[in-house]
């Protein structure tokens, strides 16, 4: 493996995101984007997968962010995302049969597996599996509860969510991943989400027991 192909996949994407001329709008996609590259790795090395292959496929899974413009580009990113990477590793001599693998991981995490042009391998799933663990991680975890300001909701309106998002999260669990190494990533990001949200449930409906015990 050669960590040069990396660390010019990685100058590239800091180059692309923190251009000064985006004042600073695509650091939180860069930083994602770290981490992403670090569960991939996480994988690459669990299931002997093509390390130097699925990094710099993560870490340019969202490089084309910066040229899109409406909301149709945005849900399908991965389209820019894999004509930019072409453009990146095209441009550095990189092997041809690894480009087209990373470029259609690439590609695939953003489009419904029906929709795929062929079957993908493990590796090239591994991308959006990658970044849907770290969508439900503990960072983005933090951020949703931090814009939750359950201190400033009735307890009733914070059950009644709690129990959404159990719901939700325990239908995500159907989802398909590429590896048994991402199944078990993606099901403890769940297990932390649900686990919080039936505590903080249970918290609730005791608090209004409290009360009603107290009229």
């Amino acid at each position: 493996m050669s960590e040069n192909a990396i660390a010019a996949a990685h100058a590239f994407l800091r180059e692309t995101f923190l251009n000064p001329v985006h004042d600073g709008a695509y650091q939180a996609r860069y930083e994602h984007t770290l981490r992403v590259a670090q569960v991939g790795r996480q994988i690459a090395r669990a299931e002997g997968l093509d390390e130097e292959a699925l990094v710099i496929a993560c870490l340019l899974h969202d490089v084309g962010y910066v040229r899109c413009r409406t909301a149709e580009d945005y849900d399908h990113h991965g389209v820019h995302c894999a004509d930019m990477a072409r453009e990146f590793l095209t441009g550095i001599g990189y092997d041809a049969d690894r480009t087209e693998a990373i470029c259609y991981g690439i590609l695939i995490h953003t489009e419904r597996e029906e929709d795929y042009p062929r079957p993908p391998t493990a590796m090239e799933l591994s991308v959006g599996d990658a970044d849907n663990i770290d969508r439900f991680d503990a960072f983005r975890f933090y951020l949703t509860l931090k814009n939750e300001a359950f201190d400033t909701q009735p307890p009733e309106q914070t059950i009644a969510l709690c129990a959404q998002r159990v719901a939700r999260y325990e239908g995500y669990k159907q989802l398909v991943l590429g590896t048994p190494t991402a199944r078990r990533l993606w099901d403890e990001c769940l297990d932390m989400m649900i686990g919080f949200y039936r505590r903080l449930q249970r918290q609730m409906e005791a608090t209004l027991a409290e009360v009603d015990a107290c009229r």
